[in-house]
């Protein structure tokens, strides 16, 4: 039997009040097209630094070959294991530049094209691209939990908990992206901007519509790969169960420390977001009531 399931994390964690603080961001942002430039360009910051740690934690757990051994391996050189579980989570790196695109190279397709729905210039969107000083704090805590130590097992463990942490939430959050802007506003705001205005765009000698970049993760009563990836991420968890020398109840204790340390990061990032797109919304309707000069 696995230790660890979807149901362990569902009974640890109250995922109904972690998405409704997402939910009550994405509204918030959805109802003008400058917060909406706001929302994105924060939430695809975060989520580079994010996809560029899968790579680091591959490599850190695979570089640890005697914490993870198969105890029925007589021969020390044929005993450890490292790789094989380093390989689950490399599942989510390598889809990270599947099909000759990465998803960092999608994120600044659908940036662009909010963009250019909101209208922005140049100089806007670059004065919005000057990161906060709590989006930093953010990202450096999840690239200290994210990448893990190698050969230290409570890092590699707690980092692990919190990669598989990030994909359970990313499926919740663009399947909730899709949802609340693209079926709940069918034919209105940014669907309407994407239906009849914005264009496929080619990269790397494929065509890429702008909402790509939200769909590959997830979709709205459907699925992408962050739930595929999250099903590679408990594979993961229990085979280190299987291969490390660690109680089981510290194997677990680790691991719901590390998920727990991303969902706070993830929890204070849309709450931030949602102070930010509500100021931004105030300035909006200050200015709108301004007489033109």
């Amino acid at each position: 039997m696995n230790l660890f399931s979807e149901t362990l994390f569902k009974n640890k964690f109250n995922l109904s009040k972690i998405e409704q603080t997402v939910e009550s961001a994405i509204r918030l942002a959805s109802q003008n097209p400058t917060t909406l430039y706001l929302f994105f360009q924060r939430y695809t910051y975060f989520n580079s630094y994010v996809s560029s740690m899968i790579p680091r934690l591959t490599s850190s757990i695979a570089m640890s070959r005697s914490l993870f051994k198969d105890s029925n391996a007589l021969v020390l050189e044929e005993a450890d294991r490292g790789m094989q579980i380093s390989t689950k989570v490399m599942v989510a790196a390598a889809d990270e530049g599947a099909y000759g695109v990465s998803h960092r190279s999608l994120a600044q397709l659908m940036l662009k094209a909010v963009g250019n729905y909101a209208r922005l210039s140049t100089h806007e969107r670059n004065q919005f691209s000057n990161t906060p000083v709590w989006l930093n704090e953010i990202v450096d805590t999840i690239i200290a939990t994210y990448q893990g130590t190698p050969g230290n097992i409570a890092s590699l463990i707690r980092a692990m908990g919190c990669h598989t942490a990030s994909e359970m939430m990313g499926d919740l959050e663009y399947a909730l992206l899709d949802k609340i802007i693209r079926y709940e506003n069918r034919g209105i705001g940014f669907d309407d901007y994407l239906r009849n205005e914005a264009s496929p765009v080619t990269i790397e000698g494929h065509r890429y519509d702008p909402w790509c970049y939200v769909l590959i993760h997830s979709k709205h009563e459907s699925s992408g790969l962050e739930i595929e990836h999250f099903e590679s991420a408990l594979e993961a968890l229990n085979m280190v169960a299987s291969y490390s020398s660690e109680p089981e109840q510290q194997i677990i204790e680790w691991v719901l420390q590390g998920f727990k340390a991303f969902v706070e990061s993830q929890q204070c990032l849309f709450i931030e977001i949602y102070h930010e797109c509500l100021e931004q919304l105030e300035i909006s309707q200050t200015a709108s009531l301004m007489p033109a000069q």
